[in-house]
């Protein structure tokens, strides 16, 4: 019977809201599970969609229905679909919660909504870890375009700041998100761009960026204009930059100054501060809350209501390989042209009508028919089929006797001809006995395939018997498991594909009543009472056996029902979970062998000794574990670096210690790369069952500057090197870190101090000590060398490229190689293999190499001070005796060599005493 929600669409009414089968009203904007019956989705998770618009079942086949044969005027609702990452790579993925939006609807009856579920995208979740742990919640921050096959970053419009402030209102009032390239998340987000000629604003497609003053120009603008950007490796400097440095350049020539004369530093934009998390609706237009804007979209263009909002791609066939095709006018133009300069030159060379000639016959097919089949002919093979011969009807030699006995006796002579054909007469039938299939299926088993000389061997026929046999055995096969699962699924009359009475499950974890359904649970999803008493349940993921609800199983599983939470959470999450319960786990055996006790009854036992803590950096435990004399600080030689002629197991000390006594480091142990207030840190390490008094964060390693560091904070930062790479020490090159590393705020401890370290994939700072501590993923990441200087590194079956990274927990690192810092091969850590390949110093002295790293810090200040050494220069002071321009002091014009040569000294000391000098012998002068 139609809802009323169906009448009213029926009669043209707009419908807001409906009731799905399990009784929940849904309305528009909602997100829901989408399936189809069970049979016909082949056992796939729940879809999650967004209610875009209720239609009649008139305008569903209009809309792109993918139903057919359903319920008459039953309402129809039109969804726009998200993707679950594991659909589009196929890889398995980390996190469940996270979908891909996408620009893709369908139609489909409201029968096929299972319930609501709820999707926000990630910036407006205050809490993401609270929202992801929370049952039916879902976040997404990417978008897939299914015909490119790409993924595009969303961005909230509010938060981008380089478009027109005309388009960004316009876009503001329509869509809540943006659609883009992720090259352009960067420039998006940045501060408003304008063209210093025109002053309007500068796209990053269309515009080049003055590598000296930081301006930017359109290219179109420039005089002359330029037709395509600087090449990758090069820069482009404006006229009045390149006019200034030739000036620059010239002045300083003939002073012997040296002068970096080095463009002024970009200043570093503050950090973006993220858009007002509100709960308030997304905006819409048309029904979608986002739009592509990216290397391909023309910003005026977004102003117009019809403007497409998909993403968009460049063509790949490049401009030699295309056609510069004329408009129809110029083609009209050409072809009077052509036709004019051939009158010109003569009758005879004008081009003829279309036509045929006196003797030529007109074409009226082309081709000729040579012969046609026999009517005939079919009828014969009907009638060979259901002859009752020696080898299968569909076998091949029979039809080709067939159709040469119609074809050389006719049809009467030719059925009395197949009807006295014997065994014999087909040439070699494949017919194997039920041993000989027994063996074939045990030597396929054996070779884990075909081999088909093997095994004519075991079954005593000739190879290319056993090929032919083996395919029609395969084919049997899979005719008998297919005769299977139609069997288990199948489907009756009153069913029949009807998605208004397969409604499955109300919502997940409850049943339906009998009452409230005309067909059978087992028809469905859900196993019914009748067949859970019959059977004996167990789960085919955690092995359970108690259960309220029975779901059925997915193909992809061995099994044939799923319990309660398993079933649910593969039809919402897509995710199934092989951890066994408890009452699947076998219980343990207990000893019943009596302990024969020597002391009284009551005596009390005596305690077990306490377990040794393990390695504090790879928390593993073995017989070749160091342990310090001094703080008992356990670890292994090659996770903490320690030399083979240290590895002493009774007298080692860790560096720490050893420091302690001879006093050659400070002897405050704090890492210079780290916050100097340490207890931030210790507040972000996760809490865990057995705590440990050391842990990776307590192997310290001495610097050239008499300083500490961790070991794996100096081996994140690419510009540390180590003079002893086996050793992780001497640490050198701390003063060659880039000053950006040291500005900002860390986004975990929120400390200003300290090397910060940005995340591979979303570039969040953090330090790395407050990275480990938070458990963020920090690995070494192997990937392919691209060029052939690189350096390779090999750890155990990857070979290339070898690079340190830090991966926020949010992160999907599947398919990736990273291995852990501490991971063993061969005796030896991938830490270890990585500091013997990257971080060793390139021969010298070791104060050598520090002073030629002073020399770039000291050539980094003179730059900063340039100015200053400038300024001072025009108010130099120059002796009027001797010219010279450098004296401890000045008197008068003079320096102070000519100032005392003059005698001023004395005098001064005369005139003060009141006295007049005399000069005496030798120019000695002589105070009366």
């Amino acid at each position: 019977m139609p809802s009323r929600a169906s009448d009213m669409a029926q009669q043209g009414f707009t419908v807001l809201s409906a009731k799905a089968a399990n009784g929940e009203v849904v309305h528009i904007n909602d997100h829901v599970y989408v399936s189809m019956p069970w049979s016909d989705r082949d056992g796939t998770p729940y879809i999650i969609a967004r209610i875009l618009e209720f239609v009649s079942a008139g305008n569903a086949h209009k809309r792109g229905t993918n139903s057919r044969h359903v319920a008459k005027n039953e309402l129809h609702v039109r969804l726009s679909i998200y993707y679950r990452p594991g659909d589009i790579s196929g890889r398995p993925v980390s996190d469940f919660r996270q979908l891909l939006a996408a620009i893709h609807t369908l139609v489909e009856p409201v029968s096929v909504i299972r319930g609501k579920c709820y999707v926000r995208h990630k910036e407006k979740i205050d809490d993401l870890v609270r929202w992801r742990n929370t049952p039916d919640h879902f976040y997404f921050s990417k978008f897939f375009d299914p015909y490119i096959k790409r993924e595009y970053e969303v961005l909230r419009t509010a938060s981008v700041n380089n478009i027109p402030p005309e388009v960004k209102k316009v876009l503001l009032e329509r869509y809540e998100y943006l659609l883009t390239e992720k090259e352009m998340v960067a420039d998006l987000m940045d501060d408003y761009h304008s063209c210093k000629i025109c002053d309007k604003w500068a796209a990053a497609q269309h515009t080049v960026r003055c590598e000296l003053c930081r301006c930017y120009f359109h290219m179109a603008c420039l005089t002359p204009p330029l037709s395509a950007k600087p090449a990758k490796g090069y820069s482009w400097a404006c006229l009045g930059c390149t006019i200034q440095r030739r000036m620059d350049v010239e002045s300083e020539k003939y002073r012997f100054v040296t002068n970096g004369g080095s463009a002024p530093p970009r200043v570093k934009p503050g950090k973006k501060e993220r858009a007002a998390i509100s709960d308030t609706p997304d905006v819409q237009f048309r029904g979608w809350s986002w739009r592509y804007f990216g290397l391909h979209t023309r910003a005026e263009d977004t102003l117009s209501e019809e403007d497409l909002t998909f993403p968009r791609a460049v063509t790949r066939v490049g401009p030699r390989y295309t056609a510069n095709v004329l408009t129809w006018e110029e083609q009209q133009a050409a072809e009077a042209a052509k036709q004019g300069s051939l009158r010109a030159l003569g009758p005879s060379l004008e081009t003829p009508e279309r036509g045929f000639d006196p003797d030529e016959n007109a074409h009226t097919t082309t081709l000729t028919v040579l012969s046609e089949p026999d009517p005939g002919l079919g009828p014969f093979m009907d009638d060979v089929a259901r002859l009752n011969l020696p080898v299968p009807p569909y076998d091949i030699n029979r039809l080709n006797k067939g159709v040469v006995a119609y074809h050389d006796k006719g049809a009467e002579e030719g059925l009395k001809y197949m009807k006295m054909l014997k065994l014999e007469d087909f040439g070699n039938p494949l017919i194997w006995t039920a041993a000989e299939d027994a063996i074939l299926e045990a030597e396929l088993s054996r070779y884990s395939g075909l081999e088909a000389h093997a095994i004519s061997k075991a079954v005593h026929k000739r190879p290319a018997e056993v090929v032919r046999y083996t395919f029609k055995w395969r084919n049997k096969r899979l005719k008998t498991e297919n005769d299977l699962i139609r069997q288990h699924r199948k489907v009756h009359g009153s069913h029949g594909r009807n998605h208004s009475k397969t409604l499955g499950p109300p919502s997940l974890g409850k049943i339906r009543s009998r009452a409230d359904s005309e067909v059978s649970e087992d028809e469905g999803s859900l196993y019914n009472a009748a067949f859970t008493s019959a059977n004996r349940m167990a789960c085919a993921a955690c092995g359970t056996r108690t259960s309220n609800v029975w779901w059925k199983c997915p193909r992809t599983v061995q099994g044939n029902a799923m319990c309660e939470p398993c079933g649910s959470n593969y039809r919402k999450y897509g995710v199934i979970s092989f951890v066994k319960s408890e009452d699947a786990k076998r219980p343990e055996k207990k000893d019943v062998r009596r302990r024969k006790d020597t002391g009284s009854a009551t005596s009390t036992p005596a305690p077990a000794a306490p377990k040794a803590p393990p390695c504090a950096l790879c928390k593993k435990s073995d017989k070749s574990l160091l342990r310090c004399k001094t703080c008992t600080f356990r670890c292994h030689a090659s996770c903490y670096g320690v030399r083979g002629e240290g590895r002493v197991a009774d007298g080692w000390e860790c560096e720490l210690c050893a420091n302690a006594r001879e006093e050659e480091v400070n002897l405050e142990p704090r890492c210079v790369l780290c916050p100097a207030d340490m207890s931030v840190v210790a507040a972000l390490t996760r809490k865990k069952k057995i705590v440990y008094d050391f842990d990776v964060l307590s192997a310290m390693k001495p610097t050239e500057g008499c300083r500490w560091t961790h070991a794996l904070c100096s081996a994140w930062h690419a510009e540390v090197q180590y003079a002893d790479t086996g050793a992780f020490k001497a640490v050198e090159g701390i003063s060659t870190i880039p000053q950006e590393k040291w500005e900002g705020t860390c986004t975990l401890c929120n400390q200003p101090d300290g090397a910060k370290l940005p995340c591979t994939d979303c570039g969040a700072r953090y330090h790395v000590s407050c990275a480990w501590a938070a458990g963020h993923r920090v690995g070494l990441e192997m990937t392919l060398a691209k060029s052939k200087g690189a350096t390779i590194a090999r750890f155990k079956e990857d070979a290339g490229i070898m690079a340190p990274g830090i991966w926020c927990r949010s992160h999907s690192l599947e398919g990736r190689s990273i291995y852990d810092p501490f991971d063993m091969d061969d005796g030896e850590t991938a830490l270890s293999i990585y500091a013997a390949t990257y971080k060793g110093v390139k021969g010298g002295f070791a104060l050598l190499r520090k002073a030629q790293r002073m020399d770039q810090v000291m050539d980094q200040v003179k730059d900063e001070e340039g100015k200053e050494g400038k300024e001072s220069k025009e108010n130099l002071r120059v002796c009027g005796s001797c010219g010279i321009d450098a004296s401890p002091r000045w008197h008068d014009g003079l320096c102070h060599l000519c100032w005392f040569a003059a005698g001023r000294p004395l005098k001064r000391k005369a005139d003060e005493m009141d006295t007049k000098p005399t000069v005496g012998v030798n120019g000695l002068v002589v105070l009366a």
